[in-house]
């Protein structure tokens, strides 16, 4: 138990009925969300957090993932929803791992982002439709930027959908804290890393063709990273969006056994077969009905950056 509530030596304190504890962490000018839970609540535990959540603070919603969350009808519930802020110099005792003053957390989840994104660079063939092209070593360059700290990589557990770049933050956006060897966040590394290779470097593109690329270039990045979470996407009785993956599927088990590392999309205009179905299906068209159904609305929209 916390030995006092609130804790000694806040400086200010918050109503916490909006966001998360990154998203407070940031508005207070801090990088690590942990350093604001340890003032608060002396413990890195998950399982303590919560409860201290739950009981200090009064939260009473869970999200998805079954923890308490902040919200704007918990001063309603006749207790605090108060979340207190530390003095800015003030940093949790190294004994906490994941608090800034062991300073491995942050940089932990940066590293595997950076390490997950090399590894890319000897495994992915190089991907085009339209004025967008992505090459294997684009996926280094976007690692680079970000151990540079060129491209800021922020987690919010709110986050609609696994990731997002934001140009004008430079910042990519993850649900999500990476973990190597997670075929699924390698993915949704793969998708950003297209959206900041054509940001960041101002290149023209048409914006369906440039969600074109990044979604195939996921599906690909899944499948070299694990062959078995692919197939699983792609099963039409256990996935409804397997659509947007099938076509990794066909080029690692159709056009890489026969050298093809470059891949036009325009080739995947045929049809082949699918593990899961009877028929033959053309894995372009199957791409197109899923694209056009979410982002449709970007088809006339052409990117043309104004240089100085």
């Amino acid at each position: 138990m916390i030995p006092a509530w609130p804790p000694a030596g806040a400086v200010e304190s918050r109503w916490a009925t909006k966001g998360n504890f990154w998203e407070l962490s940031r508005s207070v000018g801090r990088e690590n969300p942990w350093d604001l839970i340890i003032f608060n609540f002396q413990t890195q535990d998950p399982l303590e957090v919560n409860w201290y959540l739950h009981n200090a603070v009064g939260c009473w919603r869970l999200d998805s993932s079954g923890n308490f969350k902040f919200d704007k009808s918990m001063t309603k519930d006749g207790k605090g929803g108060i979340i207190y802020i530390p003095p800015p110099h003030w940093r949790p005792p190294s004994y906490f791992s994941k608090g800034s003053g062991a300073g491995t957390f942050v940089s932990g989840i940066q590293h595997s982002a950076v390490t997950m994104l090399r590894g890319l660079s000897a495994r992915m063939p190089t991907v085009s439709h339209g004025q967008t092209t992505m090459l294997p070593r684009d996926y280094r360059t976007v690692a680079d930027l970000i151990e540079r700290h060129e491209v800021a990589l922020e987690v919010n557990p709110d986050l609609r959908g696994r990731g997002g770049y934001l140009d004008f933050k430079k910042t990519v956006e993850l649900s999500y804290i990476p973990r190597i060897g997670n075929a699924r966040h390698v993915g949704t590394l793969a998708n950003e890393a297209v959206h900041v290779a054509t940001h960041y470097f101002e290149i023209a593109h048409n914006r369906l063709k440039n969600e074109y690329v990044s979604t195939v270039v996921g599906s690909i990045a899944i499948g070299v990273s694990s062959e078995r979470v692919l197939e699983r996407l792609i099963n039409p009785k256990r996935y409804k969006h397997w659509r947007f993956y099938y076509s990794g599927w066909v080029w690692l088990n159709y056009l890489k056994p026969y050298g093809h590392w470059r891949l036009d999309l325009d080739y995947l205009d045929q049809e082949f077969e699918h593990p899961f179905l009877s028929k033959p299906v053309n894995a372009f068209t199957e791409l197109k009905a899923s694209m056009d159904k979410s982002y449709g609305w970007a088809a006339g929209i052409e990117d043309i950056p104004e240089w100085d």
